[in-house]
C-alpha cells in the first residue's frame, strides 16, 4: 500500500510542474494551433487539449488556411458546455472556444508583437500542441 503513496505523490508533483498547469487560467491566453479538418469555411484547429477549437476561415486569404497550417488562437474556454432545456446536466458541445487571430508565422512582426505584449503580460506565447514532448 506504502508504494501507491509514493506514485500518486509523484503524479501530484509532476502535474504541479506540468506545462498544462503553467497555462494558469485559459481565458484570453494566446495559443498556437495547427488546422487538422476544413469543412467549407468551418476550421478544426488542433490546439493539443481534450478537444479541437472551431473557427471561421477568414474571408481575407481563405485559401491559406488549409490543413497543416499553423495557426495563432486566442482561447476563452478550453471545454464548452449548455445546460439544455430539460436537462440537469451541463452536456459537452466537444469543442473549445477560441477566437482566429490568423496565420502563424514564426518570423513575421504580427507574431514578434503579440509575442512581445504577452511576455510583458509575464504570459509566454505557448504552444500547447506539443504539451505532450
Amino acid at each position: 500500500m506504502m508504494w501507491i503513496w509514493f506514485d500518486r505523490k509523484r503524479f501530484a508533483e509532476l502535474f504541479r510542474h506540468s506545462k498544462f498547469v503553467q497555462l494558469g487560467n485559459f481565458d484570453g491566453r494566446i495559443v498556437i494551433g495547427e488546422i487538422v479538418r476544413r469543412m467549407e469555411d468551418d476550421l478544426y484547429i488542433d490546439i493539443g487539449l481534450k478537444f479541437n477549437a472551431v473557427c471561421r476561415a477568414p474571408s481575407v486569404k481563405n485559401d491559406s488556411y488549409t490543413i497543416g497550417a499553423k495557426v495563432l488562437l486566442r482561447l476563452h474556454n478550453p471545454e464548452l458546455s449548455e445546460l439544455f432545456l430539460g436537462s440537469t446536466k451541463e452536456l459537452t458541445l466537444l469543442e473549445a472556444d477560441a477566437t482566429l487571430l490568423g496565420l502563424y508565422h514564426p518570423n513575421s512582426a504580427d507574431t514578434r508583437m503579440i509575442y512581445s505584449l504577452k511576455k510583458i503580460e509575464k504570459e509566454g506565447l505557448f504552444s500547447i500542441c506539443n504539451l505532450h514532448l
